[in-house]
């Protein structure tokens, strides 16, 4: 008999009930632990964007509290995901799915741990975060994306280990440690290899494949310096597999607190970041930016609706009097509405004049970047930064899965090489920084090239004294790039935070769809978070919950800008065509110190950055 490849072990003995639990790590490794609701100063609350208090319950998938490590007098702040350890449990751990509530914990755990100067213990255990109604009323992709801010900006030193399963989102949320373990059998991943096998291959049954693609395990971990090390794991049907993995645990816990005693949380804040910041990095950095002209088109062609032959646009035509336009609704492939439109009529050019969106309900159709920037950038005035920049110039250590066909079929659709666009403007005579994202270019979906983009537009911003506007419409972490992809998430979230440490603002529109990965990370972290009327804003979209909980949907209706506006983690909801003078506005009102354009003709030229 062949026997099955090394990814697909590790694959099911990461997943396996078997294997070292959260629960073993709290009894074996810690003494006199206090769970979080025994701590008298413990927060039990948390302030959405605009001021809401989102209460706080206990989250059985994740252990937060307090305990003294065994064979040290050293007291820790403890987060551990937990994953079910037989049939029983499945349903009282969701799954392995963490709800909202548990990364608000894990947020006030690590606040709490700066309180009182305890070194923070993470372990990493989880499918990925709860994408379901109860989580989005409490707003789990901003929480998972403060997680992610909080590790990276932490003023205690802390640990994590990669237990088990380390699911997408889920997991980077509290994996940003200044050590990053992981044990030999575990997975990081930025999607499950059967969700993987589902989407890319269109069948459940390419596991092994999915695996190839998605690299998840220690080893690639360890190469791409997404963890610092790896601890050995017994094999696990050996009779003392627990006993010696909870030693061999211990030992590299104490030998990280011990490492890093040697260095200042300054120290390690900054080598944190550098070492996000490496994760999918440039082979070679330019000594300048290659700013291109690159003046908007005068005239745009509509991408928001497939065009029709000519024989059906002339009959279209005869019939309405103009080319028509249809605000249906939309559904998926059994049928079920996704998306509500109001079912009225209108012209294309309607729709055109109204930035593609209906006159009506205002149901967005989804824009492109040249789209996006012709009515928010002062005209003319665009130039952009490293439109050349591709995966072929990311350092060679990082060897994808081959999908440069993929690419190139992306490539056809728009003059954007990869998901991202840079660059500055003007906006109501503000300079401004720009990164805006293109869907036509695999959905928007975050790369390695979209993560190194993104420093590059802070950097620049920072250098040239700009706030920065981001433009969101992605699907989230393009999975084509594995981890890599997944680590950009911390990659952007790193890079707006040096941003604000330099006292700029940035303004994030959310546009339409905003979700995964792009929306738990740098897009809900602005100062003002603007978003588009009746825009998909999701954790996940619908067709990979689907895929990933055994066919059951996400309400539509909790899928909106309007749904989340309503819950806090959205400052304003409005249409299109007002977008413009909001942020002018707001740059405006807020006090930000941003420069004005005192004469745009005499300004504008190659040089004015």
């Amino acid at each position: 008999m062949t026997k099955p490849p090394k990814a697909l072990i590790a694959h099911e003995e990461a997943k396996s009930y078997d294997r070292i639990k959260s629960k073993h790590v709290i009894e074996y490794l810690y003494e006199d632990f206090v769970p979080w609701h025994t701590l008298p100063d413990f927060r039990h609350k948390l302030d959405a964007p605009n001021g809401t208090k989102i209460e706080l319950v206990d989250d059985p998938a994740v252990i937060v509290g307090v305990g003294t490590l065994k064979g040290t007098n050293q007291r820790m702040a403890v987060i551990a995901q937990q994953t079910p350890s037989n049939d029983e449990e499945r349903a009282k751990f969701n799954y392995g799915l963490v709800k909202a509530d548990g990364y608000g914990l894990c947020y006030n755990m690590m606040e709490y741990a700066e309180d009182h100067g305890l070194m923070l213990n993470t372990f990493i255990d989880t499918v990925g975060g709860d994408p379901y109604e109860y989580s989005a009323e409490k707003l789990q992709s901003w929480l998972i994306s403060y997680c992610q801010s909080k590790m990276i900006g932490l003023q205690t030193k802390s640990i994590s280990v990669v237990l088990g399963l380390g699911g997408s989102g889920g997991a980077i949320a509290i994996q940003l440690a200044h050590k990053r373990l992981m044990l030999s059998r575990a997975e990081y991943s930025v999607i499950t290899a059967e969700g993987c096998s589902a989407i890319l291959f269109r069948s459940a049954d390419r596991v092994v494949d999915a695996l190839q693609v998605l690299q998840p395990t220690a080893e690639y971990m360890k190469k791409y310096g997404i963890i610092d090390d790896i601890i050995k794991e017994p094999v696990m049907d050996r009779l003392d597999y627990l006993e010696l993995t909870i030693e061999r645990l211990k030992k590299a816990i104490i030998k990280s607190s011990k490492e890093l005693e040697h260095f200042d949380v300054k120290y390690l804040k900054k080598n944190l970041q550098e070492k996000i910041d490496m994760v999918g990095n440039m082979e070679q950095d330019p000594s300048r930016y290659r700013g291109i002209a690159k003046k908007i088109k005068a005239s745009i062609q509509s991408y928001f609706a497939k065009p029709a032959t000519p024989d059906v646009s002339e009959m279209q035509i005869a019939l309405y009097g103009s080319e028509p336009y249809f605000c249906n609704d939309e559904k998926d492939g059994e049928g079920k509405t996704i998306r509500y439109g109001c079912r009225k009529q209108f012209t294309r050019e309607e729709i055109h004049n109204n930035i593609s969106a209906c006159p009506d309900c205002f149901k967005p159709e989804t824009l492109n970047s040249d789209e996006y920037l012709e009515f928010l950038i002062d005209d003319g005035s665009f130039r952009e930064i490293r439109d050349d920049l591709t995966t072929d110039h990311i350092d060679s250590r990082f060897k994808f899965y081959d999908y440069s066909s993929s690419r190139e079929k992306a490539g056809k659709r728009t003059d954007s090489k990869d998901s991202l666009v840079i660059g500055y403007g003007h906006l109501n005579n503000y300079k401004v920084a720009v990164a805006v994202c293109d869907f036509r270019f695999m959905g928007g979906s975050m790369s390695a090239v979209f993560g190194e983009k993104m420093k590059l537009i802070v950097d620049h911003a920072i250098k040239r004294n700009l706030p920065l506007i981001t433009i969101t419409a992605s699907g989230g972490a393009r999975m084509q790039e594995g981890t890599v992809a997944l680590y950009q998430m911390g990659k952007t979230i790193s890079s707006i935070l040096k941003l604000k440490e330099a006292g700029l603002p940035h303004i994030s529109i959310l546009g339409h769809p905003t979700t995964g990965g792009a929306l738990a990370s740098y897009a809900v972290q602005g100062d003002f978070i603007i978003s588009e009327r009746k825009s998909t804003i999701a954790f996940a979209g619908d067709r990979v919950v689907k895929l990933t909980s055994g066919g059951r949907g996400v309400d539509p209706e909790i899928m909106t800008s309007e749904f989340y506006e309503k819950h806090g983690g959205i400052h304003l909801v409005t249409e299109r065509n007002q977008f413009k003078s909001v942020i002018a506005g707001v740059l405006h009102v807020k006090g930000f110190k941003v420069a004005k354009v005192q004469n745009p003709e005499k300004e504008f030229n190659e040089d004015w950055y």
